[in-house]
């Protein structure tokens, strides 16, 4: 009886994988990058749970260094977003963030190229 030669078998095998293995390229990873269209404020209690305070009334305003101050209100969340101001911002601004009754809370220098800008307090 005679045995089947093994080798050619074997070398197609190794042939045929290196050849699948070059046809699927890699696959390349592409970077996806959010961004936020808006800058917004996010107001949050300054305890280790960084919950977002109860922010209903509250206005924040954004002063540049030169020009109107912007008016934001906060929503229920502790979020305000200002809708004039597109990211990534160009110039640092002055946060001010007030209360129901117009007193201020916290005021924070908001450096530039920011998408958002988080004040713990």
């Amino acid at each position: 009886m005679k045995v089947p030669n093994k080798k050619p078998v074997l070398k197609n095998r190794t042939l045929l994988s290196s050849k699948l293995r070059s046809a699927a390229a890699p696959r390349k990873r592409r970077r996806i990058r959010q961004t936020l269209d808006r800058f917004i404020v996010v107001a949050v209690n300054a305890n280790s749970t960084n919950s977002p305070k109860d922010t209903s009334g509250w206005t924040a305003t954004l002063t540049p260094e030169t020009g109107a101050p912007i008016t934001a209100d906060f929503d229920d969340f502790g979020v305000a977003r200002f809708t004039t101001i597109s990211t990534l911002t160009d110039v640092s601004y002055t946060l001010r963030i007030r209360n129901a009754n117009n007193m201020v809370l916290v005021t924070r220098a908001v450096p530039a190229n920011r998408e958002f800008y988080v004040a713990r307090f």
